[in-house]
């Protein structure tokens, strides 16, 4: 049977069981899952599934099922796993790519939406992607750090995938597609954002991450929910301390009291991320597709040029300057060519990587 026949069987039958990971592993386990004997063409169900699926080709959306290879183990594994998916935009994100999710509040001053673009532009460099909730505030910042990065990013939305939520951001998502990351959602096509989507949206959130971060949150943020799962399914969750006397802090400051790490800097969410996963970063740099891929030739001092596999423009900057004495992180700065956000990525990724190391007094030296 072809695949699109299986996923719109697997759908239909999905829609009429408990949403539970138990129904779903024992309706996946059924010998007669396929046979379309069983159902009822003229239900509503049925009707509903055909327009979901007529809508997806359309807008030329994957169809990811529970059943499908590319459906994320990390879904997969919380208690209540979408059956279904729409996917517009790149649906191998989901199962390939080591993520640290950043949400907060709509309404939120300007420092927390430096704060989310700049710790998602520092952790997409590292070739992690970046997911978040698609909405205005913290979010939108989120998704748009990691643009700047050129890192994978996916929005999760609380309506159908063809109702841009906010309107707002209808050009944000079409960037995102556009840059090679998805926007997804498991409600059906046309379903409007209200209040009951958003926890169910906030779960994916979670499970997608490797880390969640929350920049800012009210004391009733939806943010504190997404946190509260990301806590239940064992994900270190950070928190960026505020202002006790600000609303917009209440949530963050009291998920620092109850046990979240204050966050700080990305590197700490960095070094997080390659604990977690280290044969991630090492795959992404060898198959040459952080945003700094190149081959160039140093110039040693006391060498003939040397071709370096895998270094980019930029390492390969770091290295001379090393070499030349600058071998502090401060020194290393007062002369990089490019923008300074970009450096403690940059040697962070190059110490895994063995280029570099780091020795007394927090000196570098090549290896």
């Amino acid at each position: 049977m072809e695949l699109r026949k299986r996923q719109f069987i697997w759908t239909i039958k999905s829609r009429m069981v408990r949403q539970s990971a138990k129904a779903l592993r024992e309706l996946s386990e059924k010998e007669d899952l396929f046979d379309e004997a069983s159902i009822d063409k003229k239900s509503k169900i049925y009707q509903k599934t055909a327009e979901d699926f007529e809508m997806a080709r359309k807008m030329g959306c994957s169809v990811v099922t529970y059943l499908d290879d590319l459906y994320p183990e990390k879904l997969r594994n919380i208690s209540q796993p979408p059956p279904v998916l729409f996917v517009w935009g790149n649906p191998t994100l989901l199962s390939n790519t080591v993520f640290a999710g950043i949400v907060g509040a709509r309404k939120c001053d300007d420092y927390a939406i430096r704060v989310s673009e700049n710790f998602a532009m520092e952790i997409g460099q590292t070739g992690a992607g970046i997911v978040s909730g698609g909405a205005l505030g913290v979010d939108a910042a989120s998704h748009r750090g990691a643009l700047r990065a050129k890192a994978p990013t996916v929005a999760v939305l609380g309506s159908g995938i063809d109702i841009a939520y906010p309107p707002e951001n209808h050009g944000l998502f079409s960037a995102i597609v556009k840059e090679g990351g998805s926007v997804i959602s498991e409600f059906s096509f046309g379903e409007p954002a209200n209040g009951n989507n958003f926890p169910r949206r906030n779960r994916i959130i979670a499970a997608l991450s490797d880390v969640l971060i929350v920049t800012r949150a009210g004391k009733r943020s939806g943010s504190l929910i997404t946190a509260s799962q990301a806590m239940d399914m064992n994900k270190t969750v950070y928190a960026v301390p505020g202002n006790i006397d600000q609303k917009l802090s209440q949530g963050t400051n009291e998920l620092i009291r109850d046990g979240a790490v204050p966050l700080l800097n990305a590197i700490d969410v960095i070094d997080e991320l390659i604990s977690i996963n280290p044969d991630f970063f090492v795959r992404e740099e060898e198959a040459g597709r952080t945003i700094y891929e190149d081959e160039r030739y140093i110039e040693e001092p006391e060498k003939k040029n040397v071709s370096v596999q895998g270094l980019s423009e930029y390492e390969a900057e770091i290295v001379n300057i090393i070499e030349s004495g600058a071998d502090t992180q401060n020194l290393i700065e007062e002369r990089i060519s490019f923008d300074p956000s970009r450096l403690t990525a940059l040697i962070q990724m190059m110490e895994i990587k063995g280029i570099i190391k780091k020795g007394r007094g927090n000196k570098y030296a090549i290896k």
